[in-house]
């Protein structure tokens, strides 16, 4: 009679110490496995460990699996981290034959670990495991059981087994309940809620605003949300304290707690915040005392008196705390079943090797996507095998500059510390060790704090194993938090939840609690950007030699510039560690006596001075000290400036900034302004002027930069000033937005012979380009998709072609700025005239949706930013319209004769410009034809068609138009007829027509053929 598994049955196995005979059972009647050895066959070698093969598994889609188990010696199975490359090592046996994946076992004792471990064949591709952690009988184990219901439901695949491992999956999963979760609480306080409605989020009305929490938070609903968010962390957070057992040594202790409370209607601040602010962030000897300050209940100081004091900030009573705020017993109630859900890993995963469960870097996923307002902002998530790759790339690139050790032996090291390091000369160790050791880092958009925490894992890593000794990891994680790592964030929501994670990063390798540090001067909130107040330069605060004072000159010494950048580096770094919440308020106020100190020795103008003493120095949306909080990195003999930046700045349009004073002093700062540039042009530009002379750049950014004509002044600062070493072209989808990213890797210093190193999204080298063929190009355009084939063909396009601007010249169609009011249905007066959309748009073709326009430019121009034209500019014998946007990229020209208007998504030619004696029905059988799209789509690369780009497209004459002309009306005849089947055929044949125009061989066709 075959084994029936339930989910009690599974509970009862994950929750068991690990028992060989009973996995044999399993093996066989679970996973159905083809082989199962009557004695488990030893694996031969030189490790502590026990590995036997156990047998093999023939899944429904012929995969084969093999089954293995592993005794660990030493350490607890659930930190247990072998080399993967050295475990798939040990699987080959010409007697088993080959696996493509294998099951394996690692049972400590105490708890066991199964991992599915796939991609293990051949040396191609780096092998992946993922891991449930089993053996606690105080866990529910929810995913794994749903998981291994779903193996049974849907049988024993290689997919379905992937799938029952997923990380991604149950990572999407969480995100979306924990973004309801949230939204709840929202939606009690405000009445609002932010509804999916197609690809955007809205906010919708869905109910009555809450009267007393709208009241305490004087009605400003973007506080009631940074509040929640907070909240809703450090519940999180000691969701993962309570996996280390440090939450009464219960690891359902934060559910238990909610259950168990006689303050479930007042949870928040009967219970919570006790826990907050008069536990977590208070000494012991000092609780009783607080408690009695804010008559907290007493009776709890027993239930929690061995809660760690963690010191840090993170439940430090803010300015957001102080309001009361009553959320009702339900709301927390279902907040703890889901968390209790879930199983949360103190394990810090990367790509290639992760458990199972929620990890630490899920929190950095929860805040990118969580604002609702974020991808607004031009701020996306970055999946971690993207940031893995920047970290390892940027600190490869640091220490082949910094070091003397061969570049193939740094990159092994980096890439696998453990397998590289015996390439590692010993004389060279020492030095490879401090140069990693005085590294300083900084994100100057720092988000969640991805990228430095991907940089803090990678330098553990190489230290843990160029010392060549077992030690204190959680010190050394604070040890280059303090001196290594630097970040700053315009919001202070990202600020919040990086210090957390890096608390949390912290905390997941101490084995007895200690107070964290204090990271208020680490990862600090600020406009990166701006160094100046209303024109004044603050660069200098502790820099410079002179200032006025009583109307007279005093110079300042060197030796008391250094005593300045002294003091204030001392305070700085004396605060970092310091647990007395007394003595931290004195620092506080030393800080910011010393800094205005240093303010009011400059002699500012006093109302600039009266302004700037009223602002928040660490604290403001305004600015930026870099040279006073980061000064111990501007400060370094010969390294003024950091050895590597990295991140992914907002993707704003300049255009779109709403402050016209912010957007002219971004103009007046960097040189890349131009027309319809982008806010990540200046942290491009930003970043370079923050490196050290030796430093390194690692941006992931829109591809847009690369050839467009809004970017050519920061591609002149990067090819001419600057070196870039490698470009990454990624794929579309990574970021819920319309643009493809890329990372590029810089150094400061130029080098002119240098090559660019091109790589696809598998981060497989393609190309390189050489730093002379950018030079000879006058705007600096960068082509890196394009094989020299297709390179040979573009040249071929352009000889002897113009520009189109010098046929005709295009404008955007009609901006309102009040769509509402003008645009209608009706055809109500004279004034009202048929308009037309991109979307409206095809091939010679014109798609009336039964829109008109209310044609009052006197009107429109009341509003600002309005693009009204003239009723001259439409009411002409013939134009061309394109499309403005589109995301397959194709240039789509129709022909008007019809004196048509258009909205500003479409491209309109500009008559008054037309030379008069190239036929415009010419000009747009080009503009459709497959030879003008692959020169078009594949130099540009970006949905948007803007002027510059269309203006650049190459147009060869003939000398007789007619049989062209010929061929075009008939196709607009048979646009208008919506016969596509021989409009395509009519297409076809006038490709043919321009194929001959430009000169092409059959294989030169062969190949635009191929690609579009």
């Amino acid at each position: 009679m075959a084994t029936i598994y339930t989910s009690d049955s599974l509970r009862n196995i994950f929750q068991s110490s690990f028992n060989l005979a009973q996995w044999y059972s399993f093996s066989q009647h679970f996973f159905n496995a083809s082989e199962l050895k009557e004695k488990p066959e030893r694996i031969i070698e030189n490790t502590s460990d026990e590995g036997y093969y156990l047998g093999n598994i023939n899944t429904t889609d012929s995969y084969r699996i093999g089954l293995f188990h592993y005794n660990i010696r030493q350490g607890s199975v659930a930190n247990k981290r072998v080399g993967l490359r050295n475990l798939v090592k040990s699987f080959i046996n010409p007697t088993w034959g080959e696996f493509d994946a294998a099951l394996v076992v690692f049972d400590s004792g105490d708890h066991w670990r199964l991992s599915f471990i796939c991609d293990i064949k051949g040396e191609a591709t780096s092998p992946k495991r993922y891991t449930y952690v089993f053996g606690s009988d105080d866990l529910l184990y929810r995913t794994p059981i749903e998981r291994f219901n779903f193996l049974k439901k849907k049988g024993i695949s290689f997919e379905n087994l992937r799938t029952a491992f997923s990380v991604e999956a149950l990572s999407d999963e969480f995100f979306d309940k924990y973004r309801e979760q949230y939204a709840d609480f929202i939606q009690y306080a405000t009445g609002k809620r932010f509804v999916k409605v197609g690809s955007k989020w809205e906010e919708k009305v869905l109910g009555e605003p809450n009267t007393a929490l709208m009241q305490a938070f004087n009605h400003n609903e973007k506080k009631i949300r940074d509040y929640v968010k907070k909240m809703m962390g450090r519940i999180t957070f000691l969701h993962f304290l309570q996996r280390k057992g440090w939450m009464c040594e219960d690891l359902n202790y934060m559910q238990n707690m909610f259950e168990n409370s006689p303050y479930k209607n007042d949870y928040l601040d009967s219970v919570l915040e006790p826990l907050f602010f008069g536990i977590l962030n208070t000494k012991p000897a000092e609780r009783e005392a607080l408690f009695a300050d804010y008559d907290w209940d007493k009776s709890l100081l027993n239930e929690w008196k061995d809660i760690p004091y963690l010191n840090g900030g993170l439940f430090e009573r803010d300015e957001e705390d102080e309001p009361e705020s009553r959320f009702p017993a339900d709301y927390f109630k279902r907040l703890f079943q889901f968390f209790s859900e879930y199983n949360f890993t103190i394990d810090e995963n990367d790509p290639n090797d992760a458990e199972v469960g929620v990890d630490p870097e899920m929190l950095g996923k929860i805040f990118e996507n969580l604002l609702e307002d974020n991808k607004d902002k031009g701020a996306f998530y970055t999946p971690k095998e993207i940031v893995r790759y920047m970290c390892q790339e940027s600190l490869i690139a640091y220490l082949e500059t910094n070091t003397s050790v061969a570049k193939d032996k740094i990159r092994k090291f980096v890439l696998s510390p453990e397998d590289g390091v015996a390439d590692i000369p010993d004389n060279k160790k020492p030095k490879l060790l401090t140069t990693l050791e005085e590294v300083k880092i900084c994100d100057p958009a720092i988000g969640s704090g991805a990228f430095p925490m991907g940089l803090l894992n990678e330098l553990l890593h190489c230290r843990e194993v160029l010392s060549g000794e077992r030690y204190d990891r959680a010190e050394i994680k604070k040890s280059i938090i303090q001196n290594n790592i630097y970040g700053v964030d315009i919001e202070k929501g990202a600020v919040d939840i990086a210090r957390l994670r890096f608390w949390l990063s912290i905390v997941v390798d101490e084995e007895t609690p200690s107070p964290l540090p204090n990271l208020d001067y680490k990862i600090m909130q600020g406009n990166s950007l701006i160094e100046s107040f209303m024109g004044v330069d603050l660069s200098k605060l502790t820099y410079e030699k002179e200032y006025k004072k009583d109307k007279g000159e005093i110079l300042l010494f060197d030796d008391e510039k250094n005593r300045l950048q002294k003091t204030v580096s001392h305070l700085l770094s004396s605060y970092y560690s310091c647990s007395d919440h007394g003595r931290k308020v004195k620092l506080q106020q030393d800080i910011s006596d010393t800094i205005n100190k240093q303010l009011e020795a400059q002699a500012y103008d006093p109302v600039i001075l009266g302004k700037l003493k009223t602002i928040n120095l660490a604290e403001n949306k305004k600015f930026f000290l870099w040279h006073t909080w980061f000064s111990d990195v501007f400060s370094r003999p010969s390294k003024e400036g950091f050895d590597i930046v990295i991140g992914n700045p907002p993707y704003v349009n300049f255009a779109n900034i709403k402050s016209a004073e912010y957007r002219t002093v971004l103009k007046e700062k960097f040189y890349s302004t131009k027309n319809k540039c982008d806010l990540y042009a200046f942290f491009i530009e930003f970043g370079f002027d923050i490196l050290n002379r030796n430093g390194i750049i690692t941006y992931i950014v829109p591809h847009t930069w690369k050839a467009t004509d809004s970017f050519s002044k920061l591609r002149e600062i990067m090819f001419t000033q600057h070196s870039v070493k490698q470009i990454v072209n990624l794929d579309m989808g990574i970021f819920d937005a319309i643009v493809q990213p890329l990372i590029m890797l810089a150094t400061y210093n130029f080098d002119e012979h240098s090559d660019i190193n091109i790589f696809n999204s598998n981060f497989s080298l393609t190309s390189n380009v050489n730093i002379k063929e950018i030079l000879a190009s006058p705007v600096y355009v960068i082509d890196t998709t394009s094989s020299l084939l297709e390179k040979s063909i573009f040249k071929k396009i352009e000889e002897g072609s113009k520009p189109l601007s010098d046929f005709i010249k295009f404008s955007r169609g009609i901006k309102t700025s009040d769509d509402k009011r003008f645009i209608t249905k009706e055809l109500n007066n004279s004034d009202c005239k048929k308009v037309y959309r991109g979307r409206n748009l095809k091939a010679y073709q014109l798609n009336w949706n039964g829109e008109y326009i209310w044609y009052r430019p006197d009107l429109m121009r009341q509003k600002v930013g309005c693009v009204p034209h003239t009723k001259e500019f439409f009411d002409v014998p013939e134009k061309l319209v394109t499309q403005r946007v589109n995301s397959s990229r194709q240039l789509l020209v129709a022909y008007d004769d019809q004196q048509n208007y258009f909205l500003d998504t479409t491209n309109v030619s500009n008559y008054s410009t037309w030379d008069g004696r190239t036929p415009l029905k010419y000009l747009c059988g080009l503009l459709n034809s497959k030879v003008i799209n692959f020169w078009y789509c594949k130099k540009y690369l970006m949905p948007t068609i803007g002027g510059y780009e269309l203006h650049s497209i190459p147009i060869k004459t003939v000398a007789d138009y007619t049989p062209f002309i010929t061929l075009i009306n008939e196709a607009i005849l048979l646009a208008q007829q919506n016969n596509y089947k021989v409009l395509n055929l009519k297409m076809s044949e006038i490709d043919k027509v321009v194929y001959s125009i430009y000169g092409l061989t059959d294989g030169e066709i062969k190949i635009i053929e191929q690609s579009i």
